[in-house]
């Protein structure tokens, strides 16, 4: 090659060298040195192995494509999601992280679409007898299963487990709910956000925040559930979640500040704060920074407010509650 009119030794490059088109039985033999210090041979096998690993992974993309497209394809046909979830169990970690995601995400639509159809099932007066037949407090599927010579009811609940359910009770009836430890395990294959999420809801079915217009959680429990939600919406706020983290911490707002009907904040005849919700939040702001939360900002400014009022439910009280967290 010229240049500036003297002679120099021709560089290969690994793009060079993958350009070659070596003849049978021909040995091409290159001792030039490139600038990085590698030989034109060594050059020539990193090629080789980055056009094999590149090749490796278009296969792999290829194959958890054709994944995603087999269980896309399983979700949309109806009554499938006991095949979905094993589909999902089995495969799930021949996909990228993204997939993972979205097929999670996915599966957990699914559910919650099929959940009207499958509550109908269970609201027939046969299998709501047939439950309470051996039903004991705490009992999950596997246990009613276990105690029940009913056939069918034990194919429904079979099937009702199998789906992403799980047996919820309130008001004297029985009826299946999403089961979100079931996505849980999920957590090691999907994105931070959506791991965080599952871990939110997994809580939240495995024991429901009220019951019967009741809350069935103390106090420093609520306030904390609460939290997590906060945090969440704070550090995932574009998370494909977040709407639906937010609606459910704006509940738990309404429930700390507010109650329920059967577990009311004040008492309806004195109007005192019950002692165990004063208890509860007075230990929740000693050990935690109120500055850290906006929640918990308010929390504290709330129980100031109280203290000057003798704990007592008054026109400051209600108006600081209607001006900070109005019931829409």
């Amino acid at each position: 090659m010229k240049h500036n009119g003297s002679k120099k030794m021709k560089i290969w490059t690994a793009a060079s060298l993958a350009a070659l088109t070596l003849t049978a039985g021909t040995v091409y033999t290159v001792s030039a040195v490139r600038a990085d210090g590698l030989s034109a041979a060594a050059a020539g096998s990193a090629a080789v192995h980055a056009s094999a690993a590149a090749q490796t992974a278009a296969a792999s993309s290829t194959a958890a494509d054709k994944i995603v497209d087999q269980y896309n394809a399983l979700l949309k046909k109806r009554g499938q999601l006991p095949q979905a979830f094993a589909f999902l169990n089995k495969h799930i970690g021949d996909v990228s992280k993204r997939q993972a995601t979205l097929m999670t995400l996915h599966l957990e639509n699914a559910v919650k679409k099929a959940l009207p159809a499958m509550e109908a099932r269970f609201n027939s007066t046969s299998v709501q007898t047939a439950i309470f037949k051996v039903y004991r407090f705490g009992d999950d599927f596997a246990d009613v299963i276990k105690r029940t010579k009913d056939r069918k009811l034990i194919a429904l609940l079979k099937e009702a487990d199998a789906s992403g359910y799980k047996l919820e009770t309130a008001e004297g009836m029985f009826f299946p709910i999403v089961d979100y430890t079931k996505f849980r395990k999920y957590g090691a294959y999907v994105n931070p956000d959506i791991k965080a999420y599952f871990d939110i809801m997994a809580v939240e079915s495995e024991k429901a925040v009220a019951k019967d217009a009741a809350l069935t959680i103390g106090y420093q429990e609520l306030v904390n559930r609460t939290l997590s939600m906060e945090q969440f919406v704070a550090k995932f706020p574009y998370s494909n979640r977040a709407a639906q983290v937010k609606t459910l911490f704006d509940r738990y707002k309404l429930f700390t500040f507010y109650g329920l009907s059967n577990t009311p904040l004040f008492d309806y005849n004195t109007k005192t704060i019950m002692p165990n919700a004063k208890k509860g939040y007075t230990l929740v702001l000693q050990y935690n920074k109120p500055s850290s939360s906006e929640y918990l900002t308010l929390l504290q400014k709330f129980m100031k407010l109280l203290k000057d009022e003798n704990y007592k439910l008054t026109a400051k009280v209600e108006a600081f509650r209607s001006a900070n967290i109005p019931i829409e």
